[in-house]
């Protein structure tokens, strides 16, 4: 029964990795019979899949935290960037440095997840106009200090460890730690899975609905910030938006997150599947850009992938239905044909 169990989850993990290699060995074969070069050549390859990898897996993750408990917080680039200008603004005058700046855009994002959260529980608004609202919002605060300018950390002092491959490293592995502990193993992931299955189920069994439903808020928050200074490190600053602009990113990360999702489910493993889903799609990526496609070649191809994926999962139970029909309807064929033929064998022995 042991031995039956660790065959199954070391064929459940195989599963799972073998995502990310699949589609690398599909693009190294097509970009080195198109361009000559592989998907990953250098060790800045692997510093920009490192950087992005992050990124996409933070934010992932903070989409997850609400759309879990079936909400969708379109307002999490907008903590994003109060969490990027403000904490990274206030470390860098006290001189903190870039675990600082870490620290600080985590705090604050937290914060603003916190006060959605609030607002959410209190005015009982749609989670997605709440979240269009807020996003305005915060895009106006960040568009008014600094004189329009963001932050930069290009060339500040402490900052490089930002970009230190050691560093990301360390990060995403904390970040699948406690996140793991969080949504497997607490007290808080226990009652989140009980209020998926039922909210008035589990308010009537004591569950405090509410409190989840802000630390679900606090901790997209906290992921957004900690996502926002990993990718203002790669670009050097982070400029405010207006007009919704910040909400992108929220569509960007929606295909790691849905494909992390279904990775997660072979695995019982949300957090683990996310990562290996953003590293997927990370690679993915990559590979389109070495084949020499524009941006807009590539959103579209990205974008179609996604829907495409997004169909066939919505309707898997529909296509698994289908083929147990077609196997009940052949299994009836045989069994109609193997009596018919016991029915003829009398008739023909006399």
């Amino acid at each position: 029964m042991k031995k039956n169990k660790i065959i199954s989850t070391a064929l459940s993990a195989a599963k799972a990795i073998s995502i990310p290699i699949i589609i690398w060995v599909i693009f190294e074969i097509l970009d080195r019979a198109v361009t000559g070069l592989g998907v990953i050549n250098t060790v800045a390859d692997v510093k920009t899949l490192l950087r992005n990898l992050i990124t996409s897996y933070a934010f992932a993750m903070a989409i997850n935290a609400n759309l879990s408990g079936g909400r969708m917080d379109l307002s999490i680039g907008g903590q994003m960037y109060v969490g990027v200008i403000f904490g990274g603004t206030l470390a860098l005058n006290l001189g903190w440095g870039g675990i600082g700046i870490l620290l600080c855009a985590m705090f604050i994002g937290g914060l603003c997840g916190l006060l959605i959260g609030e607002l959410f529980i209190h005015i009982r608004i749609l989670p997605m106009v709440l979240g269009l609202g807020m996003t305005l919002v915060f895009e106006c605060i960040c568009f008014a200090i600094n004189n329009q300018q963001g932050v930069t950390f290009f060339g500040k002092a402490g900052t490089e460890i930002l970009s230190s491959v050691s560093f990301i490293i360390i990060v995403a592995l904390l970040l699948l730690a406690v996140t793991t502990f969080l949504f497997q193993y607490s007290s808080y992931g226990y009652k989140l899975r009980a209020i998926q299955g039922s909210q008035k189920l589990a308010s009537d069994a004591g569950i405090n609905i509410f409190s989840n439903c802000v630390f679900c808020y606090i901790i997209a928050g906290v992921l957004a910030g900690c996502a926002g200074v990993f990718e203002t490190a790669y670009k050097g600053g982070l400029t405010p938006v207006l007009g919704m602009g910040s909400s992108g990113v929220v569509f960007t990360n929606m295909f790691p997150m849905m494909l992390g999702i279904w990775i997660g489910s072979f695995i019982n493993n949300t957090s683990l599947g996310i990562l290996v889903g953003s590293l997927s799609i990370r690679i993915l990526i990559i590979g389109l850009s070495r084949l020499g496609l524009g941006t807009s070649t590539q959103n579209l191809l990205l974008f179609s992938m996604f829907l495409v994926f997004m169909i066939i999962n919505t309707n898997k139970s529909k296509i698994a239905y289908r083929r147990a029909r077609k196997k009940r309807i052949a299994l009836a064929k045989k069994t109609r044909a193997d009596m018919a033929a016991l029915e003829e064998m009398p008739a023909l022995q006399n």
